[in-house]
């Protein structure tokens, strides 16, 4: 049986990307969140993006992948390079700015919302107008088509990656990702 990995970022040695946007509008979390997995349109603006120090006080764009405004994702050039095979099918590619001179990053939304997975007898959850509040998140094996990564209609913000993935990420020596957090799947 395959696992299944919440796709997180890691800060521990790492830095991560915010967003400096103006107030009033916004943020591109909250955006994405609205899109509900489909694809932004043709009024997308390249969003600017800032550089949070690691925990460990470090200040670089060593890393290749930040997770920090899920469920748009920001990757570098390299693991695009690394995961394109994977990512383009699933999901959108959109234009950040960074101050980096030396590394360029890219935005990502996925498009790929797979249905049926969501186990709702074995996961805890509360109804909102707006979605479910998953406390406790099963999927249902069988139901999970996608051999790399996914999300899943019910819930607006979760990225699922397989172990395939993450094969693919440590074999490509990509930074920043966290695998840590295993999904439980009936």
């Amino acid at each position: 049986m395959k696992k299944i990995y919440l796709l997180r970022t890691t800060s521990e040695n790492t830095c991560i990307f915010i967003q400096n946007y103006p107030k009033g509008e916004q943020s591109i979390q909250g955006r994405a969140m609205d899109q509900r997995w489909k694809p932004f349109g043709d009024d997308y603006q390249p969003i600017r993006l800032e550089l949070v120090r690691s925990d460990s006080g470090k200040k670089n764009y060593q890393f290749d992948f930040s997770g920090f405004l899920g469920p748009f994702l920001v990757f570098s050039e390299s693991a695009l390079t690394a995961l394109a095979d994977i990512l383009e099918p699933r999901g959108q590619l959109l234009p950040v700015i960074t101050e980096s001179k030396r590394k360029k990053f890219f935005g990502y939304y996925p498009t790929n919302p797979l249905s049926g997975c969501f186990d709702k007898e074995k996961s805890v959850y509360e109804e909102w107008p707006n979605g479910l509040i998953i406390r406790k998140l099963f999927l249902i094996a069988e139901n999970i088509t996608d051999d790399y990564l996914f999300s899943i209609e019910e819930d607006i913000g979760f990225i699922f990656v397989t172990d395939k993935f993450k094969q693919r990420v440590e074999d490509a020596n990509l930074l920043g990702f966290d695998f840590s957090t295993e999904i439980a799947i009936s």
